[in-house]
């Protein structure tokens, strides 16, 4: 009978031959089975969980943060592809219309056409739903599990109902905070903690959990509708605030089972903050547009990795807001029996084109590249391949935390007033500083142009700056400044200029 089951979950994509399937079971379970096959994923079947799929990531980091990081990444684009990536293959469905499996003496029957629904029209397109299941350290690598689970969304489904619809998030249209009546949501969430450390310390972590669970469901809500551009991308930004969303909340079970403590949490979660920040990260994701300058043949993989978060990205360097500098070194070395080999260094920069400021830079360890096989040849390539692939487990997490970082300093833009004087800027100072949702850097005026140019400082793109403070300029100068009118020549990206003319 398990033959049976993995031919069709084979069909499914949902099955790996190092894998086996786990029906009628627990996703903690799962989890220790994936760990010790090094990774992979299971789908599985319960009462408290509904339909349910686990997916294990592991990597190798000398840092934690960067190797829990890049195991929760891999595990999530493992998850993706076999939750959005799905090919039902097979059309000889009738020979396992049912499959029977004997879990703790009672035989349970599992419908091959549900579950197959359930995964197409379920969860298709619900990734912000999944929420990690259990991390840390095991034979020497990190790893994450990542589950999504039927329970869970229905739970979103439940609290977008009690709620206005997003329509924030769908397209490019975004809803204001205003439209978003109640604050908060209550969020039924579960949560895994290790005993490794004491009941005490794990009753604490499996709590955390938990509150992290609850803010992805509740963010989930806030992403429906969209195509999923920047789902991971704003899910990985606002993964370190999850404790500032959760007003209170109270622990409906707990358990300690298999090496594990367990609790089930029913959590406040401060709807309009959580919001805010989708709606900005959103926006803030959309703004950037990337080019890539490289000295080695090796860059399509960062060009695909972008985009897959969402990003754009341009050849043309005039129209890029930030520039990649990716620098490879090779080097032919020797080992002690002097065999010859080769090691690889990498850099990457990322530059603030309008500032010139570095972003992030990323290396690898070319320690770890060290390769001495023969001939030669293979050895650069095997070399180049480890330190790419040391490569790719950061980028990800520090483009979005780098963006997210000055972002939440605020972008500053240029503001150019000409045949300005005293109270045009007053003007400009009052609406600026009252009517938009930025503050008033430093201005400078240049005499022989008679031009007022001001720094602002905003959260957000300069385009929303205009929509909030825009017709209040207009208003004002016609009250305040009936013999000068404003004009607006020209708004871009980074900069506005305005003219003042004299009314005849």
């Amino acid at each position: 009978m398990r033959n049976i089951l993995k031919q069709w979950l084979c069909c499914l994509g949902l099955f790996s031959s190092a894998i086996n399937p786990v029906f009628a079971g627990d996703p903690i379970d799962d989890v220790f089975t994936l760990l010790d096959t090094g990774g992979g994923v299971i789908s599985g079947n319960n009462e408290l969980d509904g339909y349910y799929i686990v997916a294990l990531g592991t990597a190798e980091y000398d840092a934690k943060a960067k190797g829990s990081e890049a195991a929760r990444i891999s595990a999530l684009k493992q998850l993706n592809e076999m939750v959005n990536g799905i090919a039902i293959s097979g059309s000889d469905s009738a020979s396992f219309e049912y499959i029977a499996l004997n879990q703790n003496d009672n035989e349970q029957s599992f419908s091959k056409q549900q579950f197959i629904s359930t995964v197409k029209t379920s969860f298709h397109g619900h990734l912000s739903a999944a929420k990690t299941l259990r991390s840390g350290e095991y034979d020497g690598y990190y790893f994450s599990a990542v589950m999504i689970a039927e329970t869970d969304l229905k739970q979103i489904s439940l609290l977008a109902a009690q709620q206005p619809k997003p329509s924030v998030l769908q397209g490019n249209s975004e809803q204001s905070v205003a439209e978003f009546e109640q604050v908060s949501a209550w969020v039924e969430a579960k949560g895994i903690g290790s005993l490794k450390r004491g009941e005490k310390a794990a009753r604490v972590e499996a709590t955390n959990d938990a509150i992290r669970n609850a803010v992805q469901q509740a963010q989930g809500v806030m992403v429906q509708g969209k195509s999923g551009l920047f789902n991971e991308a704003i899910a990985m930004a606002i993964s370190t605030k999850t404790q500032g969303y959760v007003k209170t909340y109270e622990i409906q079970d707990e358990e300690v089972a298999r090496g594990s403590y367990r609790v089930i949490i029913m959590a406040e979660v401060d709807s309009k903050a959580l919001l805010n920040d989708v709606s900005f990260y959103t926006k803030v994701l959309g703004q950037p547009v990337f080019t890539i300058e490289s000295n080695g043949d090796q860059h399509l993989w960062l060009a695909k990795e972008l985009e897959r978060l969402g990003f754009k990205i341009s050849a043309n360097s005039e129209q890029a807001s930030h520039t990649f500098k990716l620098i490879e070194t090779a080097t032919r070395i020797e080992d002690h029996k002097k065999s010859q080999g080769y090691q690889t260094e990498l850099s990457l920069l990322l530059i603030n084109n309008d500032s010139g400021d570095i972003l992030f830079t990323i290396n690898n360890n070319p320690n770890k590249t060290r390769i001495f096989v023969e001939p030669i040849t293979r050895a650069q390539q095997v070399s180049k391949k480890v330190a790419y692939k040391q490569l790719k487990q950061q980028v990800a997490k520090e483009v979005i935390q780098s963006l997210a970082k000055a972002a939440e300093k605020g972008f500053v833009y240029a503001i150019n007033i000409k045949n300005a004087n005293k109270k045009d800027f007053q003007i400009f100072k009052h609406v600026l500083t009252n009517g938009a949702a930025g503050e008033l850097g430093t201005w400078t005026w240049q005499s022989d142009s008679k031009t007022l140019s001001i720094n602002y400082v905003f959260r957000g793109p300069l385009s929303e700056v205009m929509d909030q403070a825009l017709d209040e300029l207009y208003a004002s100068f016609k009250s305040q400044n009936p013999k000068r009118r404003l004009h607006l020549r020209k708004l871009t990206e980074n900069k506005a200029d305005f003219e003042v003319v004299r009314r005849l």
